[in-house]
């Protein structure tokens, strides 16, 4: 199970614990040496974020829902509690665009995929699957 800070302030991915983990993780199966010196995101469980808020983050109306994403305007990663694969997917974005320097002109199908090969490649590497 994912721990996250208390209260509506988001934890830190380059912090401790569990999250500390998965970003590690994934740092390592996309083959990205961390810089200290880049903003780490920000993580905000999915039960956590305002509708408001994350329709806003998105920039259209998702009817009150409030689903796993990466949102690089802000360096924040809205993530389902309990899913590592899930945040595995969604830091994949992170280092794609804040390490790799990719873009909302990249490929949508490209840039998917890759983040998906991460998360499965986390899950097998977890040994076991939601």
């Amino acid at each position: 199970m994912l721990a996250f800070a208390s209260g509506s302030a988001p934890a830190w991915a380059c912090g401790d614990g569990e999250v500390r983990r998965v970003f590690d993780r994934v740092a390592e199966l996309m083959h990205v040496r961390v810089d200290p010196a880049r903003p780490c995101p920000g993580i905000v469980p999915r039960d956590a974020m305002p509708a408001e808020r994350f329709a806003a983050l998105v920039g259209l109306d998702t009817g009150g829902r409030v689903f796993p994403a990466y949102f690089p305007s802000a360096n924040l990663i809205v993530v389902e509690p309990g899913r590592p694969d899930l945040l595995a997917h969604e830091l994949a974005h992170y280092f794609q665009v804040v390490y790799w320097g990719m873009t909302e002109n990249d490929s949508r199908d490209t840039v998917e995929r890759q983040a998906t090969a991460v998360e499965r490649m986390f899950r097998e590497g977890e040994g076991s699957g939601p």
